[in-house]
């Protein structure tokens, strides 16, 4: 059997699936501990947390581009897409669970853990052309919306050992269709989403229409997430998502030369105890029906389901939603600190939470057309 894991479209289509959820598994966790910190305080982690975020938003467009782009459209609206937290990642590790929480020291290390960077060769125990892939992990995939063929063999150390996957099955498939004159790219360009609908502060929005610019897309990803080479910084001088994390455990910002695990920048104080004692993976019946709290979760995740409707509608042909929908996901601090700054009845140490149970009612409007990201 061959060593990869994707051999065919249908694998290339499972997989690309799985890189928008997996992309979209991060928003939850990464919003619900930027909205626990309190106003105008630990400034240094709110900005990491927030660069982050609109990032995640990059990574889940270019993932859904480069689907499009092999005939398949994007389902963000699909059964179970949003995860039951606390969750396993799609892309499979198995030593460790997320969930959405305050902001804490074990928070921000289950974000490192996320983030973290592939391992080197030195380090891995079997080498192959994904790097490190632990196998007989039956529960690689944890999200019911994807039904992998073989990949539910197989776990990643890292999401960018998942994206070499994706990279390597790409370069596969198109190899053997150009031998029979034909290619894999055959979706319909004008699905793409371009800069013209996304600007994201590090890096660009790419639209993929053959091999060369779905690799683009993918190393993108690889690159703002964990670095490039096991370096701090890319060839643009961003810093890369682990590293920005890393400086809020360090207390110290990275400077461009800085060796992982040097920084050498300037020093802050990230406090932990400015933060809402919110409660861990709260769930809409963890509140009592006739309460404020109850009404606040409940229009919160109304809201996120029409933030996820307009975005997958944005992937599939009306790209100018998708501005609105960013938008969108920002105004929810709105709604969300009308949870996490009031104590749940019946449980006065610990505060209310955005739940993210998405049901299929019909979602709220989510306000006025102003986009004003640094009130996120």
């Amino acid at each position: 059997m061959s060593d990869r894991i994707i051999n065919d479209i249908g694998d290339l289509h499972h997989m690309l699936d799985a890189a928008i959820q997996l992309e979209h598994a991060t928003i939850p966790p990464y919003l619900t501990a930027l909205y626990s910190i309190h106003p105008e305080t630990n400034i240094e982690a709110s900005a990491a947390i927030r660069a982050v975020l609109v990032e995640e938003m990059l990574h889940m467009t270019l993932s859904a581009n480069v689907l499009n782009a092999v005939g398949k459209h994007p389902d963000l609206t699909a059964s179970d897409f949003v995860p039951d937290f606390p969750t396993r990642l799609p892309d499979g590790e198995t030593d460790f669970m997320v969930s959405i929480d305050k902001f804490s020291p074990e928070t921000l290390e289950t974000f490192l853990k996320i983030e973290r960077p592939s391992k080197t060769q030195a380090e891995c125990n079997t080498v192959g052309p994904r790097g490190c892939i632990v196998r007989n992990n039956t529960a690689a995939f944890q999200l019911k919306a994807i039904s992998p063929k073989r990949a539910q063999e197989y776990s990643f150390y890292s999401i960018g050992d998942f994206y070499e996957a994706i990279i390597e099955g790409i370069e596969y498939l198109e190899a053997q269709a150009n031998q029979g004159g034909s290619t894999i790219f055959t979706g319909d360009p004008s699905l793409q989403v371009s800069s013209k609908y996304y600007y994201s502060g590090g890096g660009h929005v790419i639209e993929v229409t053959d091999k060369a610019t779905a690799i683009q897309a993918l190393s993108l990803i690889i690159e703002q997430g964990e670095g490039h080479g096991h370096e701090v910084f890319d060839s643009e001088g961003e810093i890369s998502h682990y590293y920005r994390f890393e400086q809020l455990k360090l207390g110290q910002y990275y400077k461009l030369g800085d060796e992982p695990g040097k920084p050498s920048g300037e020093k802050f104080t990230v406090d932990f105890k400015k933060v809402y004692p919110i409660k861990c993976n709260p769930k809409m019946a963890d509140y009592p029906q006739d309460s404020q709290i109850f009404a606040a979760a409940k229009a919160f995740n109304l809201n996120y389901q029409q933030f996820l409707s307009m975005v997958n509608k944005a992937f599939r042909g009306e790209q100018d939603l998708l501005l609105g929908a960013v938008c969108g996901m920002f105004r929810l601090k709105e709604h969300a600190s009308q949870l996490i700054r009031n104590p749940i009845p019946n449980e006065p140490h610990r505060h209310g939470g955005p739940t993210f149970e998405i049901t299929g009612q019909e979602a709220m409007q989510i306000g006025d057309d102003r986009c004003i990201t640094e009130t996120m």
